[in-house]
């Protein structure tokens, strides 16, 4: 299995992939090498074993070096257009950006201002029902309480009036927050449902062959067995 063979087509105009006749006839002879293994309990079936655990694990590394060069290309072509159109829209995003600062500062001064109009209404709205109560008090037939009422009832709805910050037609305002994290330990510590922890396994490995309890962890030796390959004397062409 050391001859150069191609394992992956790309088809860049329709955009298609494939593998190729000679892949499939690895595959199927790396296959059929391993199902020939249905015990191993003595060192012959050992070395056959090993033997059909090589040729399935070569193919392995060669489809996964055939897929990475056929994607190479690929790669690198999406990273340019990303790096074009960061680069194309460095200016426009931070003039947007600048725009929306000041929009939202003039938006956060109309919040301000519809709070104190709203206070400054509730406190003349306030002040009409202790009126109307007063007088409502000082009434002796229902005649005179009616008026009383209508008459307040007139100034209310003088007063009364909708109050709305400055807005235009599809303009969409939220409150949100400007956050930078200054102490990533003492967040996790305090918050820890704020932060994202991965397991570093090779980490945790070290320190288990050195001997340590690593906490919250549960490990279990087991035996794997593996194979090592010479080097190749051909890279795989794509």
């Amino acid at each position: 299995m050391n001859e150069t063979v191609a394992l992956i087509l790309r088809d860049d105009h329709n955009r298609a992939v494939a593998f190729t006749p000679q892949a499939f006839t690895l595959k199927r002879e790396a296959l059929e090498g391993g199902a020939l293994v249905g015990r191993v309990s003595n060192a012959d079936e050992q070395a056959a074993a090993v033997a059909a655990q090589t040729a399935l694990d070569f193919l392995i590394k060669q489809v996964e070096k055939a897929r990475k060069a056929a994607k190479e290309p690929v790669i690198e072509f999406g990273r340019k257009i990303d790096d074009h159109a960061k680069q194309f829209t460095a200016e426009i995003s931070a003039e947007c950006f600048r725009i929306a600062r000041l929009v939202g500062d003039f938006q956060a001064l109309e919040q301000a201002r519809v709070r104190a109009e709203q206070q400054a209404q509730n406190e003349r709205l306030l002040a009409i029902e202790r009126e109307r109560a007063a007088e409502a008090a000082k009434v002796t037939s229902h005649d005179q309480l009616e008026k009383v009422q209508e008459k307040f009832d007139d100034q209310i709805r003088a007063q009364a009036r909708t109050i709305e910050p400055v807005r235009v037609e599809g303009q969409q305002v939220r409150t949100d927050w400007e956050i930078t994290v200054t102490n990533e330990i003492e967040l996790a510590k305090f918050h820890p449902n704020c932060v994202k922890i991965t397991p570093r396994l090779t980490e945790i490995k070290e320190l288990l062959d050195a001997g340590f309890q690593v906490r919250g962890v549960k490990a279990e030796k087991i035996t794997v067995a593996g194979i090592r390959h010479a080097p190749a004397k051909k890279a795989i062409e794509v």
